[in-house]
């Protein structure tokens, strides 16, 4: 081959991987963990921006004071500072009898931020059934080493029955909660000062105790690190 055809050829090459497309992420799939169910016994569906979780009426807990570590869920790594927010919508409507002796009829479905199974924080649009009445709320819960240091209270901050954004910041041992209807106006839950490692897992998770199916659905996640 003459070298005028070899450089025609290389030039050809070179544009082609140039010209290459990167390709797209893929919500919910590109940069997760592989999804956990440890009972194996929920679906993760994912259909474009959406990742709908489906979850049989059974008692499903993020609760390590329980001993109970089934819930369903999808974690990513991240590292120092951050912002996560993700919407959640499905109907929060909790059956009237609990699969479990040990907590009311409840389902709640929302952002996890793990160090391990003993030190977590779940921020999540919730519903308990109480005196026969459904109350809808914002569940901020915290257990640190094993212990379970926060509760989560339906009359700290009630939510509508409708699709809501979350949003959980960390700033150096400052963990910031806030929920919002419509993604522009929030509100606040109180400050959390934990002392966590520098490497956790944020990501989304659901459970309860209703004995009907569960399938809460969440878009629009963003993750916003500190310096990246």
């Amino acid at each position: 081959m003459s070298r005028s055809l070899c450089a025609v050829a290389y030039f050809l090459t070179a544009c082609a991987v140039v010209a290459a497309p990167v390709p797209a992420d893929r919500p919910w799939i590109t940069g997760w963990d592989k999804s956990v169910d440890p009972d194996k016994d929920c679906k993760f569906i994912r259909d474009k921006d959406a990742l709908t979780i489906e979850a049989p009426g059974k008692d499903h807990d993020l609760a390590i004071e329980r001993g109970l570590m089934n819930s369903p869920r999808l974690l990513r790594d991240v590292e120092g500072d951050f912002t996560a927010q993700v919407r959640v919508a499905g109907a929060f409507q909790p059956s009237n009898e609990s699969t479990s002796s040990e907590r009311i009829p409840f389902v709640g479905a929302g952002l996890l931020l793990m160090a391990d199974e003993k030190t977590y924080v779940r921020l999540e649009r919730a519903a308990l059934v109480k005196g026969g009445e459904t109350k809808t709320y914002a569940n901020w819960e915290l257990r640190q080493d094993g212990k379970w240091v926060l509760i989560g209270a339906e009359s700290v901050l009630p939510l509508e029955d409708k699709a809501t954004y979350l949003r959980l910041t960390r700033k150096g041992d400052n963990l910031l909660a806030s929920v919002s209807h419509d993604g522009k106006e929030w509100k606040e839950l109180n400050t959390l000062e934990v002392k966590l490692p520098a490497k956790l897992k944020i990501g989304v998770a659901a459970g309860g105790t209703s004995m009907d199916v569960f399938t809460p659905s969440f878009d629009q996640f963003k993750l916003t690190q500190e310096g990246r």
